[in-house]
C-alpha cells in the first residue's frame, strides 16, 4: 500500500502544475502517516513483548522504514511546488481583484454618465467580456465583488431601453435560467463535501452574473431567493470551518491531556515487573487513544505529536534501563540455581533416604530464598530442578511401598509376640524372668521391619508391655537398675531410629554425670568447713556419705555408657559381617 502511495506521489510531485491535485495529495499523506504509525506501533509493541520475554533491549534493532525518506522527499517537492503556485495564484488573484475593481469603476461611470444607448451597449459588452476574462480573485473578496458587479449589471439592464420583443424573450429565458440556477444552488446545501460546495458556488455565481436580466415584477422575488440561498451556502461553509476549528482545538486539548498522562508514567519510574507491565499497557493504551483523536490546528499538530512521542520515548528508555539491570540480576540467580540443580541431580539416585531427603529439603529452602530468575529462565530451571527431586522421591516412595508390603507379615508377628508378653507372668527367680524377657526382645528384633506408618505405634506397644514385666520382677535395687538398663538397651538396639535413640540416651547419661560431678564439687567445697572437725562429727560423716554415694552413682552411669559402646560396636560388627556375606553372595552369583 505504501509503495502505491509513493508511486502516486511521485506522479503528482513531478507534474508542472500541482495545486489542482492538492486534495488528493492531502488524502495520500494522511493515509501514509496512518500506515507509518501502525507499523511503528506494532514494532513498539513487539519490542515491549520481546523485552518482557527476557530478550536484551540492546539486541533489538529498530527497523529501517526505507519508504519514509522517499515519501518525505516527494512530499516536500509537492509542497514546494504548491507553495510556489499558491503564492503565484495569490498574486494573480490580487491582480484580478484590481482589474475587477477597475471594471466596476468603469461600469459605474458608464451607468451614471453614458447617454448614448449604442455606445452604452457596446461599452457594456466590452466590460462584460473583460469581466469574464478576468480570473479568480481572493475568496474573502469574492462575494462582495460579485454582488457589487451583479447589482451594476442589473441596474444597467433595467436602465437600458431595449427593444421590447427582444427584451421580453431574453427576460423570460433569463428568468428560467436563473430559477434553474437557484435550484442548483439549493442542492449545494445538501452536499457534504465543502471543497466541492465552494467550487460549485463560485461557478454558479459566475453563471448568474452572465445571465441577463428578467421581468421587473419577478426580479425582486428571484433576487431575494438567490441571495438568501447564496448567503445560506456561505453560512454553511463558514459553519463547517468554524466547527472544524473547534474540533481541532478540542482535539488539541485531548492530545495535550494524553501528554500529561504519559508524562506521569515517564516521571514515576516503577520498581518491579508487575508495575512496569501495568504502566506499559497504560502507555500503549494512550498511544491507541491518540490515534482515535483527529487532527488539531495545523500549526500545533506536529508540535504536540513530537512532544507526545518524546515523552513515550523517555518512558521506554527508562524501561529498557530497568530491564537491563533486572536481567543482570536474573542471570546471577540463574547461575546459583543451576548449581542447586547440579546438587539435586547428584542426589537423585541416592538410596540413603534419610540423608538424601534432608539434603534435598535444605536445597529446596535455598532455592526459595534465591527468588525468581526471571520469566525467561525460571520455568525452565524449575522444571529441571523439580524433575530430579521427583525422581528421588518417586524412588523413595517405591522403596517404602515395597517395604510396607513386605512388612505386613512382620507386623502380624510382632502383634502376636506383644500379646504373649502381655500374658506372660514373671517367675520368682529374677534371672530366669530376665532371660525370658530378653528372649522376647530377641524375638522382636529378629522379626524384621514392619510398614513405615506402623513402626512407632507397634514399638511403643512392645516397649510398654516389656517395661511392665521388668517392673514386676523382684530383685536388688542396683542389680535391677543395671538389669533394667540392659533391657532398655536391648529395646533401643532393636527399635526404630536406633542411632538417634542411642545418641539421645548417651547424651542424657552424660548430662546426668555432669550434674553429679557438680554435686561432688559442691560437697567437697563444704568439706572446708570441717577442717578441724572430728570424723565422728555427724555432719562430716553425712557429707562423706553423700560424696561416696554420688561417686557410686557416677560409676553406675559410666558402666551404662560402656554397655552402650560394647552393644553398639557389636551391632556394627554384625552388620558389617552381614554386608560382607551379601557382597560375597552377589559376586558368587555374578561368577556363576
Amino acid at each position: 500500500m505504501k509503495a502505491e502511495i509513493i508511486a502516486r506521489l511521485d506522479e503528482l510531485a513531478h507534474q508542472d502544475v500541482v495545486l489542482k491535485d492538492a486534495n488528493e495529495f492531502n488524502e495520500l499523506v494522511t493515509e501514509f502517516y496512518k500506515l507509518q504509525e501502525e507499523e511503528e506501533h506494532k514494532w513498539e509493541v513487539a519490542k515491549a513483548e520481546r523485552i518482557e520475554a527476557g530478550e536484551k533491549p540492546e539486541a533489538i534493532e529498530k527497523p529501517v522504514f526505507e519508504s519514509l525518506q522517499e515519501f518525505r522527499r516527494l512530499s516536500q517537492l509537492f509542497k514546494d511546488k504548491k507553495k510556489i503556485e499558491v503564492n503565484a495564484l495569490k498574486e494573480i488573484e490580487k491582480a484580478n481583484y484590481d482589474k475587477k475593481k477597475a471594471l466596476i469603476a468603469a461600469f459605474t461611470d458608464l451607468i451614471q454618465n453614458e447617454e448614448n444607448i449604442g455606445k452604452a451597449i457596446g461599452r457594456f459588452k466590452d466590460i462584460q467580456e473583460s469581466w469574464k476574462e478576468v480570473g479568480a480573485i481572493p475568496r474573502d473578496k469574492r462575494q462582495d465583488v460579485q454582488k457589487e458587479f451583479s447589482n451594476l449589471v442589473e441596474s444597467f439592464r433595467y436602465n437600458i431601453n431595449i427593444y421590447k420583443d427582444i427584451k421580453d424573450h431574453d427576460l423570460n429565458r433569463n428568468l428560467k435560467m436563473k430559477k434553474d440556477l437557484i435550484e442548483n444552488l439549493k442542492a449545494l446545501l445538501k452536499l457534504e463535501k465543502i471543497k466541492e460546495v465552494e467550487e460549485k458556488l463560485h461557478t454558479y455565481q459566475e453563471e448568474w452574473n452572465n445571465i441577463g436580466g428578467t421581468h421587473q415584477e419577478e426580479w425582486e422575488k428571484i433576487k431575494d431567493e438567490y441571495w438568501s440561498t447564496v448567503n445560506a451556502i456561505y453560512e454553511k461553509i463558514h459553519a463547517f470551518y468554524q466547527v472544524r476549528r473547534e474540533e481541532q482545538a478540542e482535539n488539541l486539548e485531548k492530545k495535550k491531556a494524553l501528554i500529561v498522562k504519559a508524562q506521569e508514567f515517564a516521571d514515576n519510574v516503577p520498581t518491579d515487573h508487575k508495575i512496569w507491565k501495568k504502566s506499559t499497557d497504560a502507555i500503549i493504551a494512550l498511544q491507541e487513544e491518540w490515534k482515535t483523536i483527529g487532527y488539531g490546528p495545523k500549526e500545533e499538530n506536529n508540535k504536540v505529536w513530537k512532544e507526545f512521542r518524546g515523552v513515550c520515548n523517555v518512558f521506554f528508555d527508562k524501561k529498557k534501563e530497568f530491564y537491563g539491570e533486572r536481567n543482570q540480576e536474573f542471570d546471577g540467580i540463574k547461575e546459583k540455581k543451576e548449581a542447586l540443580i547440579a546438587e539435586v541431580e547428584a542426589l537423585k539416585d541416592s538410596n540413603n533416604w534419610k540423608e538424601g531427603t534432608q539434603k534435598i529439603i535444605a536445597v529446596q529452602k535455598r532455592w526459595k530464598e534465591l527468588g525468581s530468575a526471571g520469566p525467561k529462565n525460571e520455568n525452565k530451571l524449575w522444571k529441571n530442578f523439580r524433575s530430579h527431586i521427583d525422581h528421588f522421591f518417586a524412588a523413595k516412595d517405591g522403596f517404602y511401598e515395597k517395604a510396607d508390603a513386605d512388612g505386613k507379615e512382620n507386623l502380624d508377628a510382632k502383634k502376636k509376640l506383644i500379646a504373649q508378653i502381655e500374658k506372660y507372668k514373671p517367675v520368682k527367680d529374677p534371672k530366669k524372668a530376665v532371660e525370658k524377657l530378653k528372649e522376647f526382645s530377641t524375638q522382636f528384633a529378629e522379626i524384621g521391619n514392619v510398614p513405615f506408618k506402623e513402626k512407632d505405634k507397634i514399638y511403643k506397644a512392645y516397649k510398654t508391655a516389656l517395661d511392665s514385666k521388668y517392673d514386676a520382677i523382684e530383685m536388688d535395687a542396683d542389680e535391677k537398675a543395671q538389669m533394667l538398663f540392659g533391657a532398655k538397651l536391648d529395646s533401643l538396639m532393636g527399635g526404630p531410629n536406633q542411632e538417634r535413640n542411642l545418641d539421645k540416651e548417651r547424651s542424657f547419661i552424660r548430662q546426668k554425670i555432669g550434674k553429679l560431678n557438680a554435686e561432688i564439687a559442691k560437697y567437697e567445697t563444704n568439706m572446708a568447713f570441717f577442717a578441724n572437725a572430728d570424723e565422728s562429727n555427724p555432719l562430716f560423716k553425712s557429707v562423706i556419705g553423700n560424696i561416696n554415694k554420688t561417686k557410686t552413682e557416677i560409676d553406675g552411669l559410666k558402666a551404662q555408657l560402656k554397655m552402650m559402646n560394647v552393644a553398639e560396636n557389636a551391632s556394627k560388627k554384625a552388620a558389617a559381617e552381614v554386608e560382607t556375606e551379601a557382597k560375597e553372595g552377589e559376586e558368587t552369583e555374578v561368577n556363576e
